[in-house]
C-alpha cells in the first residue's frame, strides 16, 4: 500500500486536545504532482461532516488536526436533580462520539481535480484497512500540572487505560481527592441531603453492579448494598448516582442506602463478586451552623464533580445604572415657573442588577486545594440551590454560574497545612427593573 499512516490517535481520545492523524504517501511521483494535499473524511456513521485537506509537508508527510470539526459535536451531561425512580446507569450521550476516518489525497497532475478518497492504508501496527473508528469524549487535559494527568501521559503512556481497565484500580472520571480508606480526612465531604453523580468510560468488559459500603467511626463496615446497573451500559461514557438522596432514588433499592448512622461510605462499581474500579470515598458532614452551598463544576476529564462550601456565604448585587436628563415639569397652566428642589432633572432609565455571591470554604488540606484550580478554571458551573417549590416540598435548582473568581496558588504539603478557599460567583442571570 502507498499510503500509510504513521501517526493516529489512540481510542478515548480527549477532544479539546488535539487529535492529530499523520499521513504519508510512498510513492514519490505521486507526492509530487501539482497541487499534491492529503485527505481525511471525518464522518459521522454514513454521514460526511467535513473533509480535511493539508499540503505535504518538506519531507512530505501531511499532518491534521481533527479536534476542531469533533469538539462542534460534543458537550455535556448532567444528572437527574429532585428525581425518582432513577437509572442506575445514565448514558452520557453528549459527552461522547465515534467518528469514522476515511483517507486519500488529490492532485492536479491532469490539468483537473484527481480525488482518490478512501484510500486502503497500512496503519502504524502494519495492518490495513479503508477507515478507522474514533472514540472521542470531551476531556480537555492540561499539558502538564504536576501530579495530575496530563495530556502528554494520557497519550503517550497510556493512561487512558487506567479509566477503561476493569481492575480494582480503575478510576472514575474525577480529580478530587479520594483518601483511600474510611473517615480519612482527605475523603469528600457530602451531606445526607446532598444529590451527585460519578463519571465513568467504558470499554465494553462486563460489569454489573454499583456497590456502596457504609462505616462507622471506627471505620467497620454497617452496611452493604448492591445495585444492579440493569441495561445501561451501552454507553461508552455514563454516570452513576454518588451522593446519598441520589442513591436513596434509584428504581428498587432499600434505602436509605448510605446508613443514617454512618460517618464514611463507598462506591465501586463490580462485575459481581470482583471488584471492577477503585473505591471511592466520601465523609459525612453534618456541618449546621452556617447554610451550605454546594457547587458542581465540569472537570478537565469531563465529568462532573461537587464542591460544599460550609462556611458563610455573603450574597451581594451590582448594580448598573443609566440616566437621561430631561426638562423639569415646572411650567404652570397661568405660564408662571414654579421652581422646586422636588422637580425630576435626570431621569433613571435602565436599571440592571446582577446577583454575586461569596464563598468561602471550611479548613481543607493542601491536596483539595490544588484540586479546586479545576473549579476556579471550570467553563460550566452551577450553584446548587435548595429552595421551597410551589408544591411545598424543599428541592434543588441550578443556578448558572457566568464567571467565578479566586486567587489560586499551589500548595504544598512540607509547607502548607489547612487553610480557606474563598471566592466569588457572579451569575449566569440578570435582574432588570422598570424603564421609562
Amino acid at each position: 500500500m502507498s499510503l500509510e499512516i504513521k501517526y493516529l490517535p489512540q481510542q478515548f481520545r480527549t477532544v479539546y486536545n488535539p487529535v492529530e492523524v499523520v499521513l504519508y504517501e510512498t510513492n514519490n511521483t505521486t507526492r509530487n504532482y501539482t497541487g499534491f494535499a492529503y485527505l481525511i473524511d471525518v464522518k459521522d456513521g454514513a454521514t460526511t461532516v467535513g473533509r480535511l485537506k493539508v499540503p505535504p509537508t518538506t519531507e512530505g508527510f501531511g499532518r491534521f488536526d481533527m479536534s476542531g470539526i469533533m469538539e462542534s459535536y460534543i458537550s455535556s451531561d448532567l444528572g437527574l436533580l429532585n428525581g425518582t425512580n432513577i437509572a442506575t446507569v445514565e448514558n452520557n450521550s453528549n459527552s461522547y462520539k465515534d467518528f469514522t476516518l476515511e483517507f486519500g489525497w488529490v492532485h492536479y497532475n491532469t490539468g483537473s481535480a484527481t480525488y482518490d478518497i478512501p484510500q486502503t492504508v497500512t496503519f502504524p501496527d502494519s495492518s490495513t484497512g479503508t477507515s478507522y473508528d474514533l472514540l472521542t469524549f470531551n476531556g480537555s487535559l492540561p499539558r502538564y500540572r504536576r501530579d495530575v494527568v496530563n495530556f502528554y501521559d494520557w497519550q503517550y503512556n497510556n493512561y487512558y487505560t487506567k479509566y477503561t481497565n476493569k481492575s480494582t484500580t480503575r478510576k472514575f472520571l474525577t480529580n478530587s481527592v479520594n483518601g483511600g480508606s474510611p473517615n480519612s480526612p482527605y475523603n469528600q465531604k457530602v451531606m445526607l441531603t446532598d444529590e451527585g453523580y460519578m463519571y465513568v468510560l467504558y470499554d465494553g468488559d462486563s460489569i454489573d453492579q454499583l456497590y456502596v459500603i457504609s462505616y462507622d467511626s471506627s471505620g467497620s463496615a454497617i452496611s452493604s448494598t448492591p445495585i444492579a446497573l440493569g441495561t445501561g451500559l451501552a454507553a461508552k461514557h455514563f454516570r452513576v448516582p454518588c451522593s446519598p438522596v441520589t442513591l436513596d432514588n434509584i428504581t428498587g433499592v432499600t434505602t436509605p442506602v448510605v446508613s443514617n448512622s454512618a460517618t464514611s461510605y463507598s462506591i465501586e462499581l463490580r462485575d459481581s463478586p470482583t471488584t471492577a474500579s477503585e473505591k471511592f470515598y466520601f465523609n459525612i458532614d453534618s456541618e449546621c451552623r452556617f447554610e451550605t452551598r454546594r457547587l458542581e463544576f465540569l472537570n478537565s476529564l469531563g465529568g462532573f464533580d461537587y464542591f460544599n462550601f460550609t462556611k458563610v456565604s455573603r450574597h451581594t448585587e451590582e448594580i448598573e445604572r443609566k440616566f437621561f436628563e430631561t426638562t423639569p415639569n415646572d411650567l404652570s397652566l397661568t405660564g408662571s415657573i414654579d421652581y422646586s428642589i422636588s422637580n425630576r432633572e435626570k431621569v433613571q432609565y435602565y436599571t440592571k442588577s446582577m446577583p454575586k455571591m461569596k464563598l468561602t470554604s471550611d479548613w481543607i488540606d493542601y491536596n483539595t486545594y490544588n484540586w479546586l484550580l479545576e473549579l476556579i478554571e471550570s467553563p460550566e458551573i452551577y450553584l446548587m440551590d435548595s429552595y421551597t417549590a410551589p408544591s411545598g416540598s424543599t428541592e434543588i435548582r441550578r443556578i448558572p454560574v457566568k464567571n467565578i473568581q479566586g486567587n489560586w496558588e499551589e500548595k504544598v504539603s512540607s509547607v502548607d497545612k489547612v487553610f480557606n478557599l474563598e471566592v466569588n460567583l457572579e451569575f449566569g442571570i440578570n435582574n432588570f427593573r422598570q424603564r421609562f
